[in-house]
């Protein structure tokens, strides 16, 4: 790998190792809380890029771009992200939400670009939620380029949904980068259903603003190119989720924010009428940490608002602060008006702890119950649970995961395993996990197979209740949690153990089952 020779490109006066930004909206500093030569962007005077770094020379070659800066916020909060321009793509190198402001943090990752894909003029720093009267600083920007296809996927290997088409559908996510070449190729051979991971959920889909123009191109690319594939998309998420809701939408009087829901609801799953059949209708209403009183108790006192945040950077539940408990019932009976014959889904994490599936089978017990005295029906109105599976303990105890599944059964609706990974090394630092994946210790990849292996083992046993098991990302770099490599295929798409597990769970417990991770 050579480095760029960044200021061979543009005169040292206007840029820092290659890094610029727009006329009249940064200037260039010799040091700066104990760092050099960085460069200072005032986000009031930027156009939407506080930073770019030009890659024209690379046009139409595959690439992989390794990069690195310190990056610092003065006084404010919001998300930095370092991704690469060119529409209709725009892949995220490495993020940062709400990190600790007026403090240095290093950013880096790594992505891939392919020939389809590399009509990319640059890299680029932009924002979301950062207030205009914030200043950015850049310090040390690294870019490494290697120029040669690193994918390397086995399609020898049986597909996935071949081994499982007597249990369940397996599935996986889709977005704007898993649609180009090999992504797209290996989606296809392992996987008959697919969720697209952002392109659904209301902050992405809805108005900025009431009364705007919804954002369908992109939504209807990828739902339209994976039908035509043969690919089911299940599921279409999310249709209320707090963490993603546009502020308008949760805005005026109890009875105005109820038809701001009921007018989303319709409108969007009108629009993917006879393409997408299941919905995610309400996605992660109930808090986690719950003990055995509280699960003994009302299910209305366990669900996220305001003062029951994940953690400190979550947001409020404005769902729930204006509708209370209400929003979830109005939500699942807008969504049947939408559409009669589509699957109304639950989903949530930490559905292998007990508590919080107990809950969980509360709530959704006495929703479907009053809705059938309601009716004079048999009809549920929630039809099915997602548990999302993100699985942070390699010790996780399974006959607690068995237990929790078994109140799921007992509601005698469809299940379905959504988002589901195992990371390395417990809950990564997820706005800075993106393209960090790294090679992994043989006790580690045993480890997590094992983890895999004794899941899907669990799955299969009960896959006359479960509908599809999907996972969350195909490949360590691009995933969320990539920091901690919980996918089933490598940087170069390669297989991991992981994957030979859940290929063949019982032959694999057979051969490591014995084994410890150290």
């Amino acid at each position: 790998m050579t480095p760029l020779l960044f200021l061979s490109q543009q005169s040292p006066v206007n840029n820092v190792n290659g890094f610029t930004a727009d006329p009249g909206s940064y200037e260039i500093l010799s040091n700066y809380q104990g760092k050099n030569n960085v460069l200072k962007v005032d986000v009031s005077k930027a156009q939407g890029v506080l930073a770019r770094y030009s890659l024209d020379q690379y046009r139409g070659r595959p690439i992989t771009i390794e990069f690195s800066a310190d990056v610092r916020r003065e006084g404010s909060s919001g998300t930095l992200m370092w991704q690469m321009s060119n529409s209709p793509y725009y892949p995220e190198i490495t993020a940062i939400q709400n990190a600790e402001p007026n403090k240095w943090h290093n950013m880096r990752g790594r992505v891939i670009v392919t020939p389809a894909q590399n009509g990319w003029s640059a890299i680029y720093l932009t924002n979301w939620g950062v207030p205009l009267n914030t200043t950015i600083y850049i310090a040390n920007p690294i870019v490494t380029i290697t120029t040669g296809n690193p994918f390397t996927p086995d399609f020898s290997l049986t597909s996935l949904k071949t081994i499982y088409t007597n249990h369940f559908k397996i599935g996986n996510i889709i977005n704007d980068e898993y649609m180009t070449e090999s992504y797209y190729n290996l989606l296809k051979h392992h996987y008959n259903s697919v969720i697209p991971q952002y392109n659904l959920v209301p902050s992405f889909l809805a108005p900025a603003n009431k009364g705007g123009v919804y954002q369908w191109t992109d939504a209807d690319r990828i739902v339209n190119q994976a039908i035509k594939d043969n690919m089911e998309v299940a599921h279409g998420m999310h249709l209320v989720w707090h963490e993603s809701t546009p502020a308008w939408m949760t805005e005026g009087t109890r009875e105005e924010v109820i038809q701001n829901m009921n007018n989303y609801i319709t409108t969007v799953v009108r629009h993917f009428r006879g393409r997408i059949n299941s919905w995610v209708v309400v996605n992660e209403a109930v808090r986690d940490g719950l003990t055995t009183r509280d699960a003994r108790g009302d299910w209305r006192n366990c669900l996220n608002d305001s003062q029951n945040r994940i953690n400190i950077h979550s947001p409020n539940n404005e769902w729930y602060n204006k509708l209370g408990s209400d929003y979830i019932e109005l939500a699942f009976r807008a969504a049947r008006a939408a559409d009669p014959e589509i699957t109304l889904y639950y989903n949530d994490h930490g559905l292998e702890d007990v508590n919080k599936a107990e809950v969980v089978r509360k709530m959704i017990q006495d929703i479907n119950d009053r809705y059938k005295r309601e009716t004079r029906g048999n009809r549920n109105l929630i039809d099915g649970v997602g548990s999302q599976a993100h699985i942070y303990d390699l010790n996780l105890n399974m006959n607690n995961v068995r237990a929790a599944l078994d109140k799921l059964v007992s509601l005698g609706i469809e299940i379905s395993i959504t988002e589901m990974d195992i990371p390395i090394g417990g809950w990564p630092d997820v706005g800075e996990a993106r393209g960090l994946d790294s090679v992994m210790s043989e006790s580690d990849a045993i480890a997590q197979a094992l983890l895999y292996a004794r899941l899907m083992q669990l799955y299969k046993e009960y896959s006359s209740h479960i509908s599809r098991v999907s996972f969350w990302c195909m490949d360590d770099n691009r995933s969320w949690l990539s920091k901690g490599n919980p996918t089933l295929f490598d940087f170069h798409l390669n297989a991991k153990l992981s994957f030979h597990a859940v290929s063949d769970p019982d032959g694999f417990i057979r051969q490591y089952g014995g084994r410890t991770r150290r």
